[in-house]
C-alpha cells in the first residue's frame, strides 16, 4: 500500500521515507480518472502499441513486448510536445539534483488540534499505541496545538502559550506533569 490516508491509519513507510528527503506526497482524487490524465492517456498508447502485436501467451513474452515499447517511447520516438526530442534526450539536458547524501528533513512530524479534557489529560497516538498526556486541570477545556517530531513533542495554546515540551516516554501509558 503506498498511503495510510484513506484508511486513517496513519502514514506508510513509502510516505515517511520521502518526506525525510523532502519530497512532497501528492494524492490524486480516487475515481476521478480526470486528474491522472497523463497516466491515462500513456496506457492508452501502450494498449494501441500491444494492440498491433501478436498476443502474448506468456508473462515473460508481454514482458519483452513491454521493454520493447518503452525503450522505442522513450529513446526512438519523437515527441511533439518536447520539440520533436525524445524523452531520454528531454531528459539528459535537463540539470540533474545533486545528492547532498542527507536527508533534507529528518524525523517524523505530526501537527494535531485537540482540547484539553476536563481532567486536564490529552491523549497522543505514537506507534499505534495511545499514550495520556498530563497538563493540569487548571487548562481543561483550552484548544491546543500539539506539535510532534519523532518523541519529542511540545503542547502550545493557540494564542502561542507553551504548555509543555518534553520527550514523550514509549514505554508508558501516561505522562505525568513535571514536578514543580
Amino acid at each position: 500500500m503506498f498511503t495510510g490516508r484513506y484508511h486513517r491509519t496513519g502514514r506508510v513507510a513509502l510516505e515517511i521515507t520521502l518526506h525525510s528527503r523532502g519530497v512532497v506526497f501528492l494524492h490524486s482524487r480516487p475515481y476521478h480518472p480526470h486528474t491522472c490524465g497523463k497516466v491515462e492517456r500513456v496506457h492508452q498508447t501502450v494498449k494501441k502499441h500491444l494492440s498491433t502485436r501478436p498476443p502474448a501467451r506468456t508473462l515473460a513474452q508481454l514482458q519483452r513486448q513491454l521493454d520493447a515499447f518503452r525503450a522505442y517511447y522513450n529513446t526512438v520516438r519523437p515527441h511533439r510536445a518536447l520539440h520533436r526530442a525524445t524523452p531520454a534526450q528531454a531528459y539528459q539536458a535537463r540539470p540533474k539534483a545533486a545528492a547532498s547524501g542527507t536527508p533534507l528533513i529528518d524525523g517524523h512530524y505530526r501537527v494535531r488540534h485537540d482540547k484539553i479534557d476536563s481532567n486536564g489529560k490529552l491523549t497522543l497516538r505514537h506507534n499505534s499505541r495511545l499514550h495520556h498526556i498530563g497538563l493540569g486541570r487548571r487548562h481543561a477545556g483550552k484548544t491546543v496545538l500539539i506539535l510532534v517530531h519523532d518523541l519529542h513533542v511540545r503542547i502550545i495554546t493557540t494564542s502561542g502559550a507553551l504548555l509543555r515540551d518534553f520527550q514523550l516516554n514509549p514505554d508508558k501509558d501516561y505522562q505525568p506533569q513535571p514536578q514543580a
